[in-house]
């Protein structure tokens, strides 16, 4: 990522959050409230501009188009659900739906996505997906959410994490993770050395590891965060690891008022289930920053209730956390249990992103209110099923509006 494409990357997406002097180049913020949401809204957009009518005419905001992938498993349902929501808010959103497949390069085997969605995402810069499945065409493994963030350039992901009231399962938890989403382990260079032996290459930069490192500390500055501490393995990887907490370091000196924080990642796996308050922002490389994720999510009540983005310079992906149907499992009763949240609140951050702060600070609200009224889907200990659960969070948005 160029230094010029990271500047466009910081003024489409970040903004000033919080009364703090931001850095130069600052320009539109991400949110990070209490409990996602329940206090004041600092959105991750830009500043809406008030559109004052005459008397007695009525402004019709224009639709804005979308690009929705109900992906496979239970994505169908928690789509329909994030529909639902979307609908009872009256947000001006028009969705392109659009199926979402894999199929290997003949010549070079590397794994591509449809052609249909892309030209949607090329034209909306927008897209918001399911469940999204871990096999290609050819029935072959793979990352389909990877080969979407490579396709779009969509190089550094945020994922924050926060226990709601109603929902504490390990107390009180909230950090965020920033982490590089397409080099290092995820490069995807493996080939074949002899039979048997397998060599895996990781592609560490400079160059990328401080766009990222400065993605994180302006989200830093912008939404409150006092210290960031980066995740690495450099008593065994000196080179590639260190050649990230290098460029962390070297970025690290231009916020002095962010606390500068390394960890091992084993450590850091052992210290979070024991004391998660320790923590406020993670740094992490791309293998690291999924394992971190995983292990924090389960803090927060599972992956189910955690909500996903990624950025480039001209494109926001929003969705669920993993590829698969993590979301979606059997209980002793062998009834599907599909939980909608993750997803919901990935829909709300969207229209933070598109300019609606107050959909999105009703929908956050309406969806923590529904938690503290002990309507949850099973996994979260409740008995909602997702419809039910999907009703009940509507119910809330037609109460408080």
């Amino acid at each position: 990522m160029t230094s010029a494409l990271f500047r466009r990357l910081c003024a489409r997406f970040l903004r000033p959050a919080r009364p703090r002097e931001p850095s130069p180049g600052l320009r539109n913020a991400f949110a990070r409230n209490t409990d996602f949401g329940a206090g004041n809204c600092h959105c991750c957009c830009a500043s809406t501009r008030a559109v004052v009518p005459r008397y007695g005419e009525r402004v019709k905001t224009p639709p804005i188009r979308v690009t929705l992938v109900d992906g496979h498993g239970p994505g169908p349902a928690v789509c329909a659900a994030v529909r639902a929501v979307l609908k009872a808010t009256a947000a001006p959103v028009e969705w392109d739906r659009q199926p979402v497949s894999v199929h290997r390069d003949p010549t070079t085997g590397r794994p591509i996505v449809n052609a249909e969605l892309l030209e949607s995402v090329a034209e909306t810069r927008v897209i918001l997906h399911g469940p999204v499945p871990d096999t290609a065409s050819d029935g072959s493994q793979v990352s389909t959410t990877l080969t979407l963030h490579k396709a779009l350039r969509a190089s550094v992901g945020v994922q924050p994490f926060a226990s709601v009231d109603g929902h504490r399962p390990f107390g009180h938890v909230r950090m965020v993770n920033v982490r590089d989403n397409v080099s290092g382990e995820y490069s995807e260079n493996e080939h074949l050395v002899t039979p048997g032996v397998v060599q895996s290459i990781k592609t560490v930069t400079r160059q990328h590891s401080e766009a990222v490192a400065r993605f994180a500390f302006e989200y830093a500055v912008a939404n409150g965060h006092y210290h960031v501490t980066a995740l690495h393995k450099a008593n065994v990887m000196r080179m590639s690891d260190g050649t990230f907490l290098k460029a962390c370091r070297s970025v690290s000196t231009d916020y002095p008022d962010v606390d500068y924080r390394e960890e091992k990642l084993d450590k850091f796996c052992l210290r979070v289930t024991n004391d998660p308050c320790r923590y406020d922002m993670l740094l992490t490389p791309s293998l690291y920053g999924a394992i971190a994720s995983a292990a924090v999510s389960a803090l927060v009540g599972g992956p189910a209730t955690v909500p996903y983005m990624a950025f480039g310079s001209d494109v926001a992906v929003f969705g669920t956390m993993y590829d698969g149907p993590a979301i979606c499992r059997k209980d002793v009763i062998s009834e599907p249990v599909i939980n909608p949240t993750g997803i919901i609140r990935s829909a709300a951050w969207m229209l933070g992103h598109l300019e609606m702060p107050d959909k999105r600070l009703l929908i956050e609200t309406a969806l923590n209110e529904t938690i503290r009224q002990g309507v949850k889907t099973r996994d979260m200990g409740g008995t909602a099923c997702c419809e039910e659960y999907t009703d009940a969070i509507v119910h809330n948005i037609s109460r408080l509006s």
